[in-house]
């Protein structure tokens, strides 16, 4: 029965009206006009009726049609009941929910190999029932009216995948799928199967749960997946990446230690005990005995490492420093070369008291000065090159550097450039004791600059810059101790000597020393007299008040310590008395001619005596 039909229904009233196609001979009817199919003002196959502006007549019956197969996989039209209150459009791509199971797209069948390009899908026209064609729809009385009925023509364009590209297949194991199946809400219709691809689309994914779609998104590359397969995997990986590590770690560190132990050290040594040329050696102070063997082999001196290290493991050890050794002999004549002091360069001991002058005695011996000391132990030559500084040269860089360019400590800065142009002006600065390690390498201002420059290390140790009780500068101090060194001979006499000095000062008393007379004397005598005691220059302390111009010698620690604390006493002379330094010390000028008179009875002097 259609609409057409003038047969009453049954639970029908007679009083309903129907309407007909007006025929082609009448006027357009703008209020009471049917659709064709075809119109595009349609919705599918349902007849729209309009009467007027105002709501549908409650009378007519409005009939929804049958749900048709959607005709593409890539959208789904859904109708509504006669019971819904609105009309809804799903689309599975646009909601985050599943869809419902009836309505859900059979999941693509496994695949072996990548599928070949699809052609791009067109969304197919929605086809109309045909009995819709002929027969208009009657209308449920209680339909929704027609303005909320659903026009296709507002549905979104299905959307056209780009060209597909050919998934590769994922491997899935058993393990994987027991644990997925365990959360079925979060795999959804995945497929139990051995390969699975990847969906092509959101279309395609939309019954895969998230736990499905993280092993899809593996790409392949691990076979092992979903679950907690994948962290034993990755886990594995790691286990397998440390203990490489690992050993690669333990062959490194055990091959640098068998080679530090000289495991796969050369022997070889040579047979010479004299052996040919010279090569100049430098010892650090800090080189180990391998360090040393090393330098040695590089050098040419003995034939490896591992021979002298052998040599030297119960043997004497080697001092820092340089070194004049020949080449090409064995590595126990290298140790014994280097154990004594016949091949050892840049080494000097400055005796305390000692001048930078060479200095003449009465017997007709010279005594070398620190200058001449350098000197010597600097100069030698080697196959490679001549090495060493003269005197000249080190009196000239003396006399003419900058106190800066020498090193010159602060406190005495300015007594050096007033001197500039007498070489004496450094004299005291170069502290005594051994210097190991002189390089024969540098000129003769850089020798005097670090002698210079290590002597105010010794001097700071030793107190200098500490104070004293006569509260005399620091170069003053010095001055001083460099008298004590020169006038005192034993241990106990030096802080006496220092109190007969400050005595004197504190008296305005002149110093009279024969040392300070003796500094600028061709040949150092201990009686002095004659010319020596009547010259006049600004050392000697019998012609001028006061200290001497510059200290007069090296200075050793006892002399130092012993001026900056020197003994309780009122003494104001003293005089050595014999050759084996015993000094006597007197208050006043009578006592001290009586000691005098001792001196003279053991002939150690002969001038004033009666």
């Amino acid at each position: 029965m259609t609409d057409q039909d003038p047969t009453s229904r049954p639970g029908s009233d007679d009083s309903r009206r129907y309407f007909t196609d007006r025929p082609a001979s009448q006027g357009p009817n703008r209020h009471r006009r049917r659709r064709g199919p075809g119109d595009p003002t349609t919705t599918g196959s349902i007849p729209i009726v309009r009467v007027d502006r105002a709501l549908p007549d409650p009378t007519i019956e409005y009939r929804t049609p049958e749900p048709t197969e959607s005709a593409s996989s890539y959208f789904e039209v859904r109708y509504r009941s006669s019971d819904d209150s609105a009309m809804q459009f799903t689309d599975p791509r646009w909601t985050q929910q599943p869809p419902p199971a009836h309505a859900r797209p059979e999941p693509p069948a496994p695949r072996r190999q990548a599928p070949p390009p699809a052609p791009p899908i067109e969304t197919p026209p929605i086809e109309t029932p045909p009995e819709a064609t002929t027969q208009p729809t009657p209308r449920s009385r209680h339909a929704a009216p027609a303005a909320f009925a659903p026009r296709t023509e507002q549905m979104p364009p299905a959307a056209v995948p780009a060209e597909p590209v050919a998934a590769e297949p994922v491997t899935v194991h058993d393990a994987a799928f027991d644990v997925l199946e365990s959360r079925p809400d979060e795999v959804g219709e995945f497929p139990r199967e051995t390969q699975v691809y990847p969906p092509d689309d959101e279309e395609s994914a939309a019954g895969y749960g998230p736990a499905a779609l993280d092993i899809l998104d593996d790409d392949g590359d691990d076979p092992v997946v979903g679950g907690a397969m994948p962290a034993r995997r990755r886990n594995k990986r790691v286990l397998i990446g440390i203990g490489v590590v690992v050993l690669i770690l333990v062959l490194v560190v055990g091959g640098l230690g068998l080679k530090w132990f000289g495991v796969f050290d050369s022997r070889t040594d040579y047979d010479s005990a004299t052996g040919s040329g010279a090569v100049l050696v430098e010892v650090p102070s800090d080189a180990a005995i391998r360090d040393v063997g090393q330098t040695l082999a590089d050098a040419g001196v003995v034939g490896s490492k591992r021979a002298f290290v052998d040599a030297a493991e119960n043997g004497p050890g080697v001092s820092a420093g340089f070194y004049d050794l020949p080449k090409g002999i064995s590595a126990k004549s290298a140790l014994d070369m280097m154990s004594g002091t016949d091949k050892r360069v840049g080494r000097i001991i400055v005796p305390e008291g000692l001048q930078l002058d060479s200095k003449e005695s009465i017997g007709g011996n010279t005594r070398p000065g620190i200058f001449e000391m350098i000197s010597k132990a600097t100069t030698f030559t080697t196959d490679d090159a001549e090495y060493g500084v003269s005197v000249e040269q080190l009196d000239e860089a003396a006399a003419q550097a900058t106190p800066d360019e020498l090193g010159v400590p602060s406190w005495a800065k300015q007594k050096v450039e007033e001197l500039t142009g007498d070489h004496r002006r450094i004299e005291g600065l170069i502290a005594s004791g051994a210097w190991e390690n002189i390089d024969p390498r540098l000129d003769a201002k850089q020798i005097l600059r670090e002698l210079i420059t290590r002597s105010e290390t010794r001097y700071t140790a030793w107190g200098l810059l500490d104070g004293n009780d006569a509260k005399l500068s620091p170069y003053d101090a010095l001055t001083v101790a460099s008298i004590v060194e020169a006038e005192a001979r034993k241990e106990g006499d030096f802080p006496k000597v220092a109190r007969v000095i400050l005595n004197r000062l504190d008296r305005d008393q002149r110093l009279e020393m024969d040392s300070t007379a003796n500094y600028t004397a061709d040949v150092r005598a201990n009686d002095l007299h004659g010319d020596a005691y009547n010259d006049d220059n600004e050392w000697n302390t019998y012609k001028h008040d006061g200290l001497p111009l510059t200290p007069i010698g090296a200075v050793g620690d006892r002399a130092l310590r012993a001026t900056e604390d020197p003994a309780d006493g009122t003494w104001l002379y003293f005089v050595t008395v014999d050759e084996d330094g015993t000094t006597l010390f007197a208050s006043t000028f009578e006592k001290h001619k009586q000691n005098r008179q001792v001196a003279c009875r053991n002939k150690f002097l002969s001038v004033g005596c009666e």
